[in-house]
């Protein structure tokens, strides 16, 4: 991911009032697996939640492996003559440990949470929904967000998203799919 700007410390999308340049990487297909649980049957008390960032050893190689091509790309002839200098995570950072470190820290989600309410067949144990997206074992209520999605698409999941409420939405009015 590059953007021709950088960002100030702290602030969400907020550019820096200097010349700069941002690229980062991302596991597209993360194995690392989190969890949300309730803590009451309370809905105002807050869930208990750990995603595990980087638990799984393919997320961390793949973490490394981008970090140290992002570095390759701006060190590049081509790039070379736009690169001052490196301020994340900066040149004293060079070890696989201090790179991960650095991400733990600094790391952050792309916000496509999918998988918690995951759509399945009746022998997957893990399945919330039916392919109708249908809860089991409670009439009446159907699931139609990104949380059906057993797995993270290799993309934003915002198209994904608008498919699944929009065939959900016909599902629930009980339309008939177009032949």
């Amino acid at each position: 991911m590059f953007t021709p700007g950088s960002y100030e410390e702290g602030k969400v999308y907020v550019l820096d009032g200097h010349p700069g340049m941002t690229c980062g990487a991302a596991q597209p297909r993360p194995e690392s697996v989190g969890y949300v649980r309730a803590v009451s049957a309370d809905p105002a008390d807050p869930p208990i939640v750990q995603p595990n960032y980087l638990a799984a050893e393919t997320d961390q190689r793949i973490t490394l492996a981008g970090l140290k091509l992002v570095r390759a790309l701006f060190n590049s002839p081509q790039l070379a003559p736009y690169f001052d200098h490196e301020i994340l995570p900066g040149a004293d950072v060079q070890t696989d440990d201090e790179l991960l470190d650095f991400s733990r820290r600094r790391g952050n989600t792309g916000y496509h949470l999918v998988g918690t309410c995951r759509m399945g067949p009746e022998s997957d144990a893990r399945a919330v929904v039916d392919d109708e997206l249908r809860v089991r074992g409670v009439d009446g209520l159907r699931v139609i967000d990104a949380s059906i999605m057993p797995m993270l698409p290799s993309a934003n999941t915002f198209a994904s998203t608008i498919a699944i409420a929009e065939k959900g939405a016909d599902m629930a009015l009980g339309r008939r799919p177009l032949q």
